[in-house]
C-alpha cells in the first residue's frame, strides 16, 4: 500500500531540499562523450543520493543501515567502473597501456623427451611447458587492472586508484556468503568515502583527459 499523498510530498520535499538542482546531476559527467552513458551515469548518481537521503531521513539503524551502506557501495562502484571502462576502451583504445590489458600469459604443455616426460617431485609429475601471450576477451579484464592502466595513463593518481579498488572489493563481497566468509564489515565510513571520492575522481579524470588532448 503506497504512502498517502501528503506523506509522499513531505518525503520528496525533504529529499529535494537536501540535494543540488536537477541540472547539477545532468552536467556532472559532461566529460563523457557518449550521451546515453552520460545520462545513465547522471541518473544513477542522482538515484543513490535520493536513496541515501531517504535512509538518512528515517534514521536507519542496524540491519537497515547496513542495507543502506551496501546499496551505496554497489552504486558508486558501478559508476566508477563504467566511467573507467568507457574512457579506456572507447576514448583511449589505442594507448599501449590499454592494448596490454587484452594480453595475458598462459602455459602450453609440450613433450620434450621420454626422460623429461617422466620427471616427478614429491610424488607429483613434473610437466614441461612454455609460456605464451594470448589475447583475452574484454569481459575478462579485471577492474583492478583497469584501475592500474588508468594510473599509468595519469587519468587518476595511485592513492585514488587504491581506494577505488577497495570500494570495488566491497561491492563484490555484497553476496551474503562472501560477506560471511571474508568477514567484511560494511561501515558507513566506506560508503562516505565512495561518495566523497566522486568529486576527486571527476577532477582527476578531467585533468587526465586534458593531458591526452581529449578535453579542451
Amino acid at each position: 500500500m503506497p504512502f498517502k499523498d501528503e506523506i509522499k510530498q513531505e518525503i520528496e520535499s525533504y529529499i529535494t531540499n537536501h540535494l543540488p538542482e536537477e541540472n547539477w546531476f545532468e552536467n556532472y559527467f559532461d566529460f563523457i562523450d557518449d550521451q546515453k552513458l552520460r545520462i545513465r551515469l547522471s541518473e544513477e548518481f542522482k538515484a543513490i543520493r535520493y536513496i541515501y537521503k531517504f535512509f538518512e531521513g528515517i534514521q536507519a539503524e542496524e540491519w537497515l543501515k547496513n542495507a543502506q551502506i551496501r546499496i551505496q557501495i554497489f552504486y558508486y562502484a558501478s559508476i566508477y567502473e563504467a566511467v573507467i571502462h568507457h574512457i579506456l576502451f572507447e576514448i583511449l583504445p589505442d594507448k599501449l597501456e590499454v592494448k596490454k590489458l587484452f594480453i595475458t600469459k598462459t602455459y602450453k604443455k609440450i613433450s620434450v623427451s621420454n626422460e623429461l616426460n617422466e620427471l616427478e617431485h614429491d610424488g607429483k609429475k613434473i610437466l614441461t611447458m612454455y609460456q605464451k601471450d594470448i589475447n583475452r576477451e574484454i569481459t575478462t579484464i579485471r577492474f583492478e587492472d583497469k584501475v592500474d592502466a588508468s594510473v599509468k595513463l595519469n587519468l587518476i593518481n595511485e592513492k585514488l586508484g587504491e581506494e577505488l579498488k577497495d570500494i570495488y572489493r566491497l561491492r563484490n563481497a555484497i553476496h551474503l556468503h562472501a560477506e560471511i566468509k571474508k568477514g567484511i564489515e560494511y561501515e558507513m565510513e566506506m560508503s562516505t568515502i565512495a561518495y566523497r571520492r566522486m568529486k576527486v575522481f571527476k577532477e582527476q579524470i578531467e585533468v587526465g583527459l586534458e593531458q591526452h588532448e581529449i578535453l579542451q
